[in-house]
C-alpha cells in the first residue's frame, strides 16, 4: 500500500523525497565526517584536491585532467593547499592522464559555488563529502525500490541493511576520486529501461542513449573496474530473460527481454567506446601530437589488464582469486561484535541454495529458484571479473578491490533470504491448496 502510494506521486516529487531521505541518512551516519567514519583511499583523493585548487586559482592546463602540486601523485600536502588556500604555481602542477577526470571538474564547480557561502577549506571538503554521500545513498535508494516493487518490502529492507552495515561503504561513499554513486548509474539506466518497458509493453527508444549516457559518466570518472559495472547493470534484464522462460514459461517474452539485454549490452558498449574518444581528445590536447596521445593510453590500460602484465608475473587470477575469496578477512558487513566476511557469506550463500534447491526439487518449484540463481551467480561475476581482467591491479590494491563485492555480491546475497523464504512459502501454500 505504502509503494502504490509512493508511485502514484509525480516524478519530481519521488526524487525529492529520495533525496531528503539520503541527506538524512548522510547526516545521521555521519557520512560527510572523514573523521568519524573514516576514508577508503586518501592517495588517490589528493588528485581530485589538486584539481579543484588548480580551478579555485583560475589555472588551466592542456587537457583539464586531475593533477597534483607535488612531486609525489599521493602525497596529502595536496589536500593542505586545498584546505589553508595556499597560493601555487600554475608551473608547478603535473596533470594525471591516466583517466579522463570528469569527478574533478564537477567537484571543483560545486567547490567554486560552495567559496560563496563556506570559505573555509574545511568546511567545503565536509559539505563535498556529504554531497557525495547523499548521491550515493539516492542511487541505492532507488535501486532499493526497484528491489521493493519486484520482490517487496522485505528484500528492499535486507538491501537496504547491507548498505549501512557494511564498513567499506561507510568509509567509501564520499571519496571524491571514486564517486561511488557513479559506479550505480548504468544499473539504474537499465532498471529505468525495465519499468518503462513493462509499463508500456515496449522498450521506448530514449532508453538505449540512457544507458549509454550513464556508462558514459561513469567511464569519464574511471575505467577501473569497468567489467563489474558493466556486468551488474545487465542483472536485471538476465532475471527478466529467465523468469520470462523459467516461472512464466513463455520463449517469445524471454526473447524479447534477451534482444533488451544485448540491446543495452550494445549500448553500454557504445558509452565506453565515446568516454575512450573523448579521453583521447584530451591526451592529444595534452601532448600534442596522436601518436603521444595512443602511448599514454596504452600504457596506461596495459598497466591495469592482465593481457601484459608486467608488474606482478607471479600472480596467478587463480590466487588473486583465492585472496579475495578465501584469505581477505576484512568485514563486509558487521553486526556489532560480529563480522561477516567474503568467505563466510560465499559458504552460507552455498549451504543456503543447496537446501533451497532441494526443498524446491522436492516441492516441483525448482523452476523458480532460476532466475534468483542467476542473479546471485551474476552478482558474484559482477565483482570476480576484475580480479580475473585486472590480476596486476587486483592484487596490489588490497586496500580498493575489497569494496567491489559490494557491486552486487553482498546486498544481492542479503537480499535473497528473504525472497527465497517468501518463494518456498508460496510454493509450500499453492500445494497445500492443491491438495483440498
Amino acid at each position: 500500500m505504502i509503494r502504490q502510494k509512493f508511485d502514484a506521486l509525480p516524478a519530481a516529487v519521488r526524487l525529492l523525497l529520495v533525496l531528503l531521505l539520503a541527506a538524512l541518512l548522510t547526516a545521521v551516519r555521519h557520512n560527510g565526517s572523514a573523521y568519524l567514519t573514516g576514508v577508503w583511499d586518501t592517495g588517490s583523493q589528493t588528485l581530485v584536491y589538486g584539481r579543484m585548487h588548480q580551478m579555485e586559482q583560475g589555472q588551466t592546463a592542456p587537457g583539464g585532467f586531475l593533477g597534483v602540486y607535488t612531486a609525489d601523485w599521493s602525497d596529502d600536502e595536496n589536500r593542505v593547499l586545498f584546505r589553508d588556500d595556499v597560493p601555487t604555481d600554475a608551473a608547478d602542477f603535473h596533470p594525471y592522464t591516466h583517466q579522463t577526470g570528469l569527478q574533478g571538474w564537477l567537484l571543483g564547480s560545486v567547490n567554486k559555488l560552495l567559496r560563496h557561502f563556506l570559505p573555509a577549506g574545511t568546511a567545503r571538503e565536509t559539505a563535498l563529502y556529504a554531497l557525495n554521500s547523499t548521491l550515493f545513498y539516492a542511487a541505492e535508494l532507488l535501486v532499493i525500490l526497484a528491489v521493493w516493487r519486484e520482490f517487496g518490502a522485505l528484500p528492499a529492507a535486507f538491501w537496504l541493511a547491507a548498505v549501512l552495515t557494511a564498513p567499506w561503504l561507510q568509509r567509501g561513499m564520499k571519496d571524491l576520486y571514486w564517486v561511488m554513486w557513479t559506479w550505480l548509474l548504468p544499473l539504474l539506466a537499465v532498471l529505468a529501461l525495465c519499468r518503462a518497458t513493462r509499463a508500456r509493453g515496449k522498450t521506448p527508444r530514449w532508453c538505449w542513449p540512457l544507458v549509454g549516457l550513464a556508462t558514459l559518466l561513469r567511464c569519464m570518472c574511471g575505467f577501473e573496474f569497468i567489467t563489474t559495472f558493466l556486468i551488474l547493470c545487465e542483472i536485471p534484464l538476465c532475471y527478466a530473460v529467465s523468469k520470462a522462460y523459467f516461472v512464466e514459461k513463455s520463449p517469445q517474452d524471454a526473447r524479447l527481454w534477451l534482444g533488451r539485454a544485448v540491446g543495452a549490452g550494445i549500448s553500454a558498449l557504445g558509452g565506453v567506446a565515446a568516454a575512450l574518444g573523448l579521453w583521447f581528445a584530451q591526451e592529444c590536447v595534452c601532448f600534442g601530437s596522436a601518436a603521444g596521445a595512443w602511448q599514454n593510453m596504452t600504457q596506461a590500460i596495459t598497466d591495469r589488464v592482465s593481457l601484459t602484465d608486467n608488474a606482478v608475473r607471479d600472480v596467478t587470477v587463480p590466487q588473486v582469486l583465492a585472496q579475495y575469496f578465501l584469505e581477505n578477512t576484512e568485514p563486509l558487513l558487521q553486526f556489532g561484535p560480529v563480522a561477516v566476511t567474503a568467505r563466510g557469506l560465499l559458504v552460507f550463500g552455498l549451504a543456503v541454495g543447496a537446501v533451497c534447491i532441494a526443498l524446491a526439487v522436492w516441492r516441483g518449484v525448482a523452476a523458480r529458484l532460476v532466475p534468483l540463481g542467476v542473479v546471485w551467480v551474476l552478482g558474484i561475476a559482477a565483482p570476480a571479473s576484475w580480479m580475473v581482467l585486472s590480476k596486476a591491479h587486483a592484487a596490489i590494491h588490497t586496500h580498493l578491490v575489497p569494496m567491489l563485492w559490494h557491486f552486487a555480491f553482498v546486498p544481492v546475497s542479503c537480499m535473497l533470504l528473504p525472497v527465497l523464504a517468501q518463494t518456498l512459502i508460496r510454493g509450500r501454500k499453492k500445494d497445500l491448496v492443491a491438495s483440498h
